[in-house]
């Protein structure tokens, strides 16, 4: 923990004159005193740090927001006014001080005009920074100077190489959204930087979006194919290549596209999300449910998703996929008698697993307020029990099963009678009550 304190607060040698040891003591109390929730000593040694190392950023933020919460604008005006002057080296300092008076500045005109003039002493060191640019931009606007406004954006387009976002940026403040000649300028930015810098992904994603949100898709696509043949790697753009595909109709190719990224990583949520939409749009349901599943497995869901996808494998026959999901289930959600129910189906009609579901069922009946009335959960506890040789609960469950079935399911409430009855003849006993059985099964299915 002493290790992580270091990299909060130590700043090197500006701070050599201060108490750092003291600082990571009081600090390693704070972390502590948060851990056991005692809110007044993690800010009481927290401030105790601080003041050993007044220059720690971390610390000094801190400070401030407790003040703030008090209505002390005061202390926490002059926490960061001071942390900036002496943390010239930090934009991160820089930027706190500064939002901080951003914030003020809806009732203080002072605090305006300060923040304007930081921001303004920062953009001439560094005319590039889209952190600086972004926040003057809004305060010039903030105070209807249009002019300045504009001023800023051509001489942030007059620079060396302009990012093309950054110029974007400005133009989704400043320009019409149908604006001709601000769209024109932004493509031959974007096609330039793409020549020069191909293989970077934050430029392809943010190319490849103007010309989509412009409604030039095909482009858009033909930006990020550009993109993907320099950096085969990089696989969240490959994803994105394969939706635009699927959005533009050349459903092959996306299709493609997103497999051949999940054949990389496996852990893509949203090629898999992608791909479960589009088969369930294609009437392909186990194409869908399969990836269904998997974002069910990376990103979880509720339980009801889990229970609907689960079930859908058990119909389709592939109890391996259910139990599976279902397992993920039971972790998410420990206490849903359901699925606790459902997990335990699905082991026992898995072969490999099936000697595990009794005691899924007892723990699937211990935690239940009151016995299960689903057939397909008694009907398969039965059949789980029967195999591991615990005959009377076997048979308990099957005949609360032939009770549960509804009127409408009379094939199932058959083979369920006649089940009985067969247990009844492999053990030589209630042969009468087992003849009974089979002519009731008769009738139900005639």
């Amino acid at each position: 923990m002493l290790r992580i304190v270091s990299i909060v607060i130590g700043t090197g040698a500006l701070l050599a004159a201060q108490d750092t040891a003291l600082a990571r003591r009081e600090f390693a109390q704070a972390v502590l005193a948060g851990q056991r929730g005692d809110a007044d000593a993690k800010a009481q040694h927290e401030e105790a740090a601080r003041i050993a190392h007044p220059t720690a950023i971390l610390l000094v933020d801190r400070a401030a927001r407790r003040a703030i919460k008090d209505d002390d604008i005061k202390t926490a005006s002059t926490l960061y006014r001071t942390l900036a002057e002496n943390r010239a080296d930090s934009l991160h300092a820089q930027f706190l001080y500064v939002d901080f008076l951003r914030a003020q500045s809806k009732e203080d005109d002072f605090a305006l005009k300060m923040a304007v003039d930081k921001l303004e002493s920062l953009q001439k060191d560094l005319p590039s920074d889209p952190q600086v640019l972004e926040r003057l931009l809004r305060l010039y606007e903030q105070q209807g100077l249009r002019p300045k406004s504009e001023a800023l954006y051509q001489a942030y387009l007059k620079l060396p190489q302009p990012d093309p976002t950054v110029a974007e940026m400005f133009t989704r403040i400043l320009r019409d959204q149908d604006d001709a000649q601000s769209r024109e300028q932004l493509d031959r930015m974007y096609r330039q930087r793409m020549e020069e810098t191909p293989e970077d992904p934050t430029l392809a994603r943010a190319a490849s979006e103007h010309f989509r949100k412009t409604s030039r898709v095909p482009e858009a696509i033909a930006l990020l194919q550009t993109h993907v043949k320099a950096a085969p790697s990089s696989l969240d753009m490959r994803v994105r290549l394969g939706i635009l595909l699927l959005a533009d109709k050349k459903t092959a190719e996306g299709e493609a596209a997103l497999v051949a990224a999940l054949a990389i990583d496996p852990t893509l949520f949203v090629a898999h999300q992608s791909l479960a939409k589009f088969y369930g749009q294609q009437e392909k349901p186990d194409l869908a449910r399969k990836h269904r599943s998997e974002m069910l497995k990376l990103r979880g869901g509720d339980a009801t998703e889990f229970r609907d996808v689960g079930q859908e494998f058990l119909k389709a026959n592939d109890a391996k996929s259910a139990r599976i999901l279902f397992e993920k289930a039971c972790f998410d959600y420990p206490k849903d008698v359901d699925l606790l129910y459902l997990r335990a189906v699905a082991t026992h009609l898995d072969a490999e697993e099936s000697a595990k579901a009794p005691a899924l069922f007892d723990e699937a009946e211990k935690l239940a307020k009151e016995p299960t009335r689903n057939p397909l959960y008694l009907r398969n506890a039965a059949e789980s029990f029967w195999t591991a040789k615990q005959t009377d609960k076997a048979e308990a469950r099957l005949r609360d099963a032939i009770k549960a079935y509804p009127a409408a399911e009379k094939k199932e409430s058959a083979a369920a009678i006649r089940l009985l009855a067969s247990w009844w003849q492999q053990q030589n006993k209630n042969a009468d009550a087992a003849k009974a059985l089979l002519q009731r099964a008769e009738m139900l299915e005639k």
